[in-house]
C-alpha cells in the first residue's frame, strides 16, 4: 500500500511511525512544510505498551508531488485552516481512486472536497484521532501516550464507508462505521470542550490582561465551564432532533462520552484524565507576567474552524443558540472580527472561517442532500 501523511505535529508524526512500524512493507511518506527537520530516523515511544521503537520513513518531503504520488490512501492532520491548501496541493498526485481522510472531519472539509478533487477518489473523516500522542522533539521523537478502542469513521460518499474502513483497517487503526458524513461534521468534542474552558479562562478579560502564572488548561476546570459545556451540547442536540430523514445517532452527547451526567461529575472527570494533566493554558510569557496566547490552536482552530462551524448549521433550521452566540460574540469582540450582523453569520470576516455560509448553500434541503449522496 502507497499511504501519505500530511502534517507533521503531534498525531502525523506518530501515525507515520505507527504505520511504518507495524507494516515496514508499505510505502509511508510525509507530506510537510519542513522536511530538513526530520530526522532520517524517527523514534517513537509507546507510552501503554511501556517499548520504543525506531523508523525510517519512505519519503518525507515539501514537494506533493514525491510524498503524495499515487498515494492510495492520506491521512490529512493539520488545523482545518490548512486542510483546504493540503487538498489543492496534493489533488492531481495522488491515484484516482485515491481514499483522502481527515483526523479529525469537522471544520467544513467537505464543502470544498469536491473543488479540488475531480476523480473517483473518496473522502473519509474520523469523529476524534485515534490516539493521544505528543513530540517529544519535533522531527526526531515522538510520544504515543493512549489508544482509543475504536475510530468512528464516516465518508462524503456513503457508499464506500466499507471500503474506506477496510482500508483504514489495513494500516492498523480499528474503526466502527457512520452512517454519513454529518455524524463526523458535526461532532462536538474539540469545540466545545476547549471553547468552554477558554471562555472561562478569558471571557472576563481583554486581551492585554496579564496574569501572574500560566495555568493548566484542564487542571482547575471548574464547574462553570462545564455548565457551559452542557448547554451547548444540548444547543447542538435541538439541532440534531430537527434533522429529520438522516441518522446522527452516532453523534453521542459529551456527558455520555464522558461517562458523567451532571455538571459536578463533568468537572471531576474533566480534572482526573490522565492525558490531560499536562496540557497548560493558551498563554505566552510578557515582561514576568503571561498574556493568552490567540495564535495558539485553542484561538485559531477551536472557534472559527471548530464552534463556528457547528453554529453555522443553526440558521439553515431557524433555530437559535444563545450559549454558543455569546461564546462567538466574544471572541470575534476579542480577536476584532466582525462575524454577526444583527444576530446573523453574515460579517465581512467569514471568509477566513470555516462557517457554511460561505459556500453558496442556499437551504437546509440542499445541505442535507450533501449527506446523502452515495
Amino acid at each position: 500500500m502507497n499511504i501519505c501523511i500530511v502534517g507533521g505535529g503531534h498525531i502525523g508524526t506518530t501515525l507515520l511511525c505507527y504505520i511504518k512500524h507495524t507494516h515496514p512493507d508499505y510505502r509511508v511518506s510525509m507530506y510537510t512544510r519542513h522536511p530538513e527537520r526530520f530526522a532520517a530516523s524517527i523514534k517513537c515511544n509507546d507510552i501503554e505498551g511501556a517499548f520504543s521503537y525506531t523508523i525510517n520513513a519512505d519519503c518525507i518531503s515539501n514537494e506533493a508531488n514525491k510524498a503524495a504520488g499515487n498515494a492510495d490512501i492520506v491521512f490529512v492532520a493539520l488545523p482545518h485552516f490548512a486542510v483546504e491548501k493540503a487538498f489543492a496541493d496534493i489533488a492531481s498526485y495522488v491515484s484516482d481512486n485515491a481514499f483522502i481522510g481527515v483526523l479529525p472531519g469537522g471544520g467544513g472539509c467537505e464543502f470544498f472536497f469536491n473543488k479540488h478533487f475531480k476523480g473517483n477518489q473518496t473522502l473519509f473523516g474520523f469523529q476524534r484521532v485515534p490516539f493521544t500522542a505528543k513530540l517529544q522533539q519535533y522531527g526526531t521523537e515522538t510520544n504515543l501516550k493512549s489508544w482509543k478502542p475504536f475510530s468512528v469513521v464516516g465518508t462524503l460518499q456513503r457508499g464506500r464507508i466499507d471500503a474506506a474502513c477496510e482500508m483504514i483497517e489495513q494500516c492498523g487503526l480499528k474503526t466502527q462505521k457512520a452512517s454519513n458524513f454529518l455524524e463526523i461534521a458535526l461532532t462536538p468534542t474539540n469545540p466545545i470542550l476547549h471553547t468552554s474552558r477558554t471562555y472561562e479562562l478569558f471571557g472576563k478579560y481583554d486581551r492585554e490582561h496579564k496574569f501572574g502564572q500560566k495555568s493548566k488548561f484542564y487542571v482547575g476546570w471548574t464547574d462553570a465551564a462545564s455548565e457551559t459545556l452542557f448547554s451547548m451540547d444540548d444547543e447542538l442536540h435541538v439541532l440534531l432532533d430537527t434533522m429529520h430523514g438522516i441518522d446522527t445517532s452516532a453523534i453521542k452527547r459529551l456527558s455520555e462520552h464522558y461517562e458523567s451526567p451532571t455538571i459536578p461529575q463533568m468537572t471531576a472527570k474533566i480534572n482526573s484524565i490522565a492525558t490531560f494533566q499536562s496540557v497548560y493554558a493558551p498563554m505566552k510569557e510578557q515582561d514576568g507576567k503571561y498574556v493568552a496566547d490567540t495564535d495558539s490552536r485553542m484561538f485559531t482552530e477551536d472557534f472559527p474552524w471548530g464552534l463556528l462551524v457547528i453554529r453555522s448549521y443553526f440558521e439553515y433550521f431557524g433555530l437559535q443558540a444563545p450559549t454558543m452566540d455569546k461564546l462567538l460574540n466574544w471572541y470575534s469582540n476579542y480577536m476584532g472580527l466582525d462575524w454577526y450582523v444583527n444576530g446573523k453569520l453574515c460579517g465581512k470576516d467569514l471568509g477566513n472561517t470555516g462557517a457554511i455560509q460561505k459556500y453558496g448553500i442556499k437551504s437546509k434541503e440542499e445541505l442535507l442532500a450533501l449527506y446523502s449522496q452515495d
